[in-house]
Order: C-alpha cells, then sequence, then structure tokens
C-alpha cells in the first residue's frame, strides 16, 4: 500500500486490532466445507477473503454487472465518479485484511492523506478547513481528548467483537478502560453534547454534522458518537488514487485469489434449510446446497424477505429509517476556487434540514450540500479543463409523500439554488453532463430497505445495540455483515463485520463433523 504524503507515526489505538484472534479453520478430513456469500458488497467480498484463506470454498452471488455493493463508479463524457463513499479513514483495518489473508501487508493501493479533509463554509462567508490546525483548537482538542476515552473503550470491545461477545473482553486491560463507561452510557444527544463545548455555532456545526456519517440525526444521535471525528482525526482522511473503486476491486481480487468464484448477475431470493446445510435459489435455478451462508445484503431488508419462513421479521415501523441521498454527478467546464477536494456548503438552519427529513419525511427545504471534486487531487478523473463533481445532499428513506420520479429535476434545480448562495452563480452555465441517483434508485440497485444507506438510523442511547444482529438465532451458520448490521455503516465498520461474520462461519464449520 503506497502511501502518499506519507502519515504520522503509528498511533497505540492503530494495533488494537491485533490483539484479538480470528479463529483457525480445521482441516476436514472428509471434504471441504462450503459456503455462499450473497452479495458483492465490501462486507461481503471481504468476509469471503477471509474464508478462502481459511480453506472454505466460497462461492459469491452478486446481482449486478460488478462487485463492490456501495463503492461504485459511474463514467460518462471522459468524467469518472465515485458514487458511494468518497473518503477512506483508518486504512490499517485494509492492511489487516491483506495480512490475516496470508498476502502481506501492504494493499496494491495508492493512498493520498489530504492535508485538510473537508472545507466547510457558510453563506456568512466564514470558511474553516478541517486541517492539522483545526484540530488543534483548544476546543476541538478537548472533545478528542474526551472521545479517546469512548474509542479505546469501545474499539476491541465492542467494534470488534459482536454485542453476545462482550463479555469475552471483560479482561483485565479492558476493566482499566471501565472508567470511560459514563462517556458510552451518557443518555445527552450529540447536540446537546456539542452545544455545551462550542461556542462558536459554525465549529458546531461542523461536529454535529458527523451524525450524518452513519445517515442519523445529531439531534436524536448519542453523544457516544464523537467517536467518529475522534477517528477522522486520529487516523487521517485518505483517498485512493484511481478512484475509491480501487478498494472494492482489490479486495474482489484479494478473494478470487484466495479461491472464491464470484459469479456476477445472480440475485439470490430464496435461502431454505436442507439437513444442516442453507439450499440457495436464484427464480428457479437452483444454486446448490451450502454449510454456510453470509449475506452481504441489507440486513433490514434481508431479514423480511429472504430468510427461510420461520425466521422473517418485518421492519420494526418505531425505528427512524437511516438516511438516504440525492447525488448529482455533473461534468463542469472550468475552475472552481471556492472549491476543495471535500466541501460542505453547510445549512442556514440545521435543526430545520432534521426536522424536515425525519419529522416531515421530505428532502430539506434548504439542504446542505456535499461536494466532492476528486479530480483536485486526481487529474485522470475528468477531461483537461474540467472537474467532476459529486453533489450530496441528505434525503429521507423512501417516503410516500414525494415521488423522485417527478420530482428530481425540480429539486436539482433547488440545490443548485443552494450552491449560488455561496457564490458559484456561473454553475448552470458550465454543466456539460449530469447524472441524477435518487433513493429509489439506491433501492433498486442495492435492494435496501426504502432506500436507507444504513438500514435503522442510530437515534436512542442504546440504538448501537439494536441494529440487526450478525447472527438469527436458531439458525447457526448464518450471519449478517455489511453496513446495516453491527457495527455499522462507513468503510472501517463494514470491514469489521466482516471480520467478525468470517469468524462466526468459522466456528460454525469447525463444529460440523
Amino acid at each position: 500500500m503506497h502511501r502518499s504524503p506519507a502519515p504520522g507515526s503509528p498511533t497505540p489505538a492503530t494495533a488494537e486490532a491485533d490483539r484479538i484472534e480470528m479463529p483457525v479453520m480445521r482441516r476436514s478430513t472428509t471434504r471441504q466445507k462450503s459456503v455462499a456469500v450473497i452479495g458483492g458488497g465490501l462486507g461481503g467480498l471481504a468476509a469471503a477473503a477471509r474464508l478462502t484463506s481459511g480453506g472454505a470454498a466460497v462461492t459469491l452471488f452478486e446481482r449486478n454487472a460488478q462487485p463492490g455493493g456501495k463503492i461504485a463508479v459511474h463514467t460518462q463524457a471522459g468524467f469518472r465518479w465515485d458514487l458511494g463513499p468518497s473518503l477512506l479513514t483508518m486504512p490499517h483495518l485494509l492492511r489487516e485484511l491483506w495480512r490475516e489473508c496470508g498476502k502481506g501487508s501492504e494493499p496494491p493501493l495508492d493512498l493520498v492523506r489530504l492535508d485538510s479533509a473537508c472545507r466547510y463554509r457558510w453563506t456568512d462567508g466564514t470558511l474553516i478547513e478541517e486541517d492539522a490546525a483545526f484540530w488543534a483548537r483548544p476546543d476541538a482538542a478537548g472533545l478528542l481528548d474526551h472521545a479517546r476515552g469512548i474509542y479505546e473503550l469501545s474499539e476491541d470491545t465492542f467494534l470488534a467483537q459482536a454485542p453476545d461477545q462482550l463479555w469475552r473482553q471483560l479482561t483485565l486491560r479492558n476493566l482499566v478502560r471501565l472508567r470511560h463507561l459514563p462517556k458510552l452510557a451518557n443518555p445527552r444527544t450529540l447536540a446537546s453534547d456539542v452545544a455545551r463545548r462550542f461556542r462558536d455555532p459554525h465549529v458546531a456545526q461542523i461536529f454535529l454534522r458527523f451524525a450524518t456519517y452513519n445517515g442519523s440525526s445529531p439531534y436524536r444521535t448519542p453523544s457516544a458518537f464523537q467517536i467518529i471525528p475522534f477517528v477522522e482525526a486520529e487516523f487521517g482522511a485518505w483517498y485512493v488514487r484511481g478512484g475509491m473503486e480501487r478498494i472494492a476491486a482489490g479486495v474482489a481480487a484479494l478473494a478470487q485469489e484466495n479461491g472464491t468464484s464470484i459469479r456476477l448477475g445472480v440475485t439470490v431470493d430464496s435461502i431454505r434449510r436442507d439437513g444442516p446445510g442453507f439450499r440457495l435459489a436464484a427464480g428457479l435455478t437452483d444454486l446448490g446446497t451450502f454449510d454456510g451462508v453470509v449475506c452481504n445484503r441489507d440486513a433490514v431488508a434481508a431479514t423480511g424477505d429472504l430468510l427461510p419462513d420461520k425466521f422473517r421479521r418485518q421492519p420494526n415501523p418505531a425505528r427512524d429509517p437511516s438516511m438516504s441521498g440525492f447525488v448529482m454527478l455533473l461534468g463542469v467546464r472550468g475552475h472552481t476556487p471556492q472549491l476543495a477536494h471535500h466541501n460542505i456548503l453547510f445549512s442556514d438552519d440545521y435543526p430545520r434540514e432534521f426536522a424536515d427529513l425525519f419529522d416531515a419525511r421530505r428532502p430539506a427545504v434548504e439542504p446542505t450540500v456535499y461536494i466532492a471534486l476528486s479530480a483536485r487531487t486526481d487529474p485522470d478523473r475528468a477531461p483537461a479543463g474540467h472537474e467532476n463533481w459529486f453533489v450530496l445532499v441528505n434525503a429521507p428513506a423512501e417516503s410516500p409523500g414525494f415521488d423522485w420520479t417527478s420530482e428530481a429535476d425540480g429539486y436539482a434545480e433547488r440545490v443548485l439554488d443552494r450552491i449560488a448562495a455561496f457564490g458559484i452563480r456561473d454553475l448552470r452555465e458550465r454543466i456539460v453532463c449530469r447524472r441524477f441517483f435518487t433513493p429509489a434508485d439506491f433501492k433498486r440497485r442495492d435492494l435496501s430497505w426504502r432506500g436507507a444507506l444504513y438500514g435503522y438510523a442510530s437515534h436512542g442511547a442504546l440504538s448501537a445495540f439494536h441494529r440487526p444482529p450478525v447472527s438469527v438465532r436458531g439458525l447457526p451458520g448464518f450471519c449478517f455483515v455489511g453496513g446495516a448490521t453491527h457495527p455499522g455503516g462507513g468503510i472501517p465498520l463494514v470491514l469489521r463485520s466482516a471480520r467478525i461474520g468470517a469468524a462466526r462461519i468459522t466456528a460454525h464449520l469447525n463444529s460440523l463433523s
């Protein structure tokens, strides 16, 4: 893994995951154990790579034409856009994956550490860079010091283990860290804690924004989610040269090198028990029987429509779905000096934005706008003299009160008006091509519940413990991985879920005769 520029010295937290041993698959004297992986998102690919490296015969079924799931790419008229995550944190988890799969510890990725993770702008002219100077501010440094304890307690006691295994982490080392437990048990919301810490409303709004990393409202998310800015500050903000698509392609290649068979264009729509194993089908096509199953489909949706009948559970109507997104991919002529690689143009009324999204369940009247221009760091992503704008605004999960099919064009004009309010008034005349993606598109592509990007929103003090579980009670040999299950969404946590899921399946295979 080439890194440019080189990061600082590793911190003690970087090595936390190394202390938790993965189970080893016992070699059978009778036959090789088989595993089906349903879905080729990052979680499914990483679980497949781990299981094949352990000796299982793994077949991965992906319904789309390319593996990668939400780490997707769109190309048009010489432009190239990442259609999913645009930022990588905790790159050491990719090194961990390669190392534990027996391929050394340097994935074939060219990582660029960004000096500024994001440029924040407001209509009053305020501009703040999320750089080293920002994190050195006394108020920001104070939050990081507080959040470090949350990270130290949760990293290998919660984030790296399924919740039902927490008792195994009651070691002397972790008992010492229990002094941080009140931070996790704090009943306040992220918004109320941020209000206590920051007098500058602009800086406060930056820290509220981190709740959107898991599709949630800062006014309903627990204060423990201060761990998110800590992770970004501690481990850096990285871009993968050649596009974030290289992560998915690299993990897919790793899985195939280890022996995984990847079958594209196959939508698994039936799982049933077949003796001690699982029989899978795609329509009328029998896909075979497997000793174990890793499901990388959206865990909320799949629990309701894919599991064997007696194990199905419909989504909890009392839970908020996480946010989805409205994406505009714009090919833009010329240069926009106001913008950096990552940019946030903040709403002037943040509480109303989230009230629109979660109370009224409609797109925000005055949305915050995220703009990523990866061609700033990677010029090959756009033709010479042009920029590749990835424009994202938070959007509610599918709601009967708003039809994206008929209203996407009108809402796009609202977003362009919002961008113009920040002084970028010539954007419309510089657009040479465009493509929209709506919550309905994400639902169709990913088979996600109501088009939500992360399953349930992380609302409520115990929300982290109420995600669909990795394992299904009474269904040994089956597990979920991905952003809608434990420990949550985003590249680092999805890699964590794959490690947890692979360990569960390995233990099950070892239990078979």
